[in-house]
Parts: structure tokens; C-alpha cells; sequence
């Protein structure tokens, strides 16, 4: 299943693509509707690990949201129906 990110994303190119790979991986080990709060858990935790905390992911159909993020911190994505969003505060 492919990911649609939305454009323009505010993350390098590298953290791009393992924003998605880790939300995949999380979609294969974990089922969404029954266990969201453990997918995100799953992305920030694997974030926090390689990208350094203090990471913020928010999985799910349909919410809406407002954020301030560090510059070059910032996701939006789909897979399947579900959205990811991905992000590091900025203070």
C-alpha cells in the first residue's frame, strides 16, 4: 500500500521516507481501528530513538489539528484510509 503525502512536506527527504516506512511497519504489526494509540506510540517511539525526542504522531480518520513544529520537523501522510501526522514542537 503506498502513502499519499500531503505537499508540501516540511521534513529532509530521508526522514520522509522513514516517516513512512515506520508508520507501514507499524500498520503490519499493530490493527489501527483497535489499536491506534499503540501504532502512534510505535512511530514516536521509533522517531524519538533515531531522530532524538521529543517526537508528537496523532493517527486516525478523521481529526483536525493546529500545531507549532520546529522547522523541517512536519508530516502529513495516508495510508489506506488513515491519516499520519508527524511532528517535533517548536519552541
Amino acid at each position: 500500500m503506498d502513502a499519499r503525502v500531503l505537499w508540501p512536506p516540511d521534513m529532509p527527504d530521508d526522514m520522509l521516507e522513514d516517516a513512512v516506512k515506520i508508520a507501514k511497519e507499524a500498520t503490519t504489526t499493530y490493527e489501527i481501528e483497535a489499536q491506534g494509540q499503540e501504532v502512534a506510540k510505535f512511530i514516536k517511539q521509533r522517531f524519538d530513538e533515531k531522530w532524538l525526542p521529543y517526537w508528537h504522531v496523532i493517527v486516525g480518520k478523521g481529526f483536525g489539528s493546529h500545531c507549532t513544529h520546529e522547522a523541517r520537523r512536519f508530516i502529513y501522510f495516508y495510508i489506506g484510509k488513515y491519516a499520519f501526522m508527524i511532528y517535533k514542537l517548536g519552541f
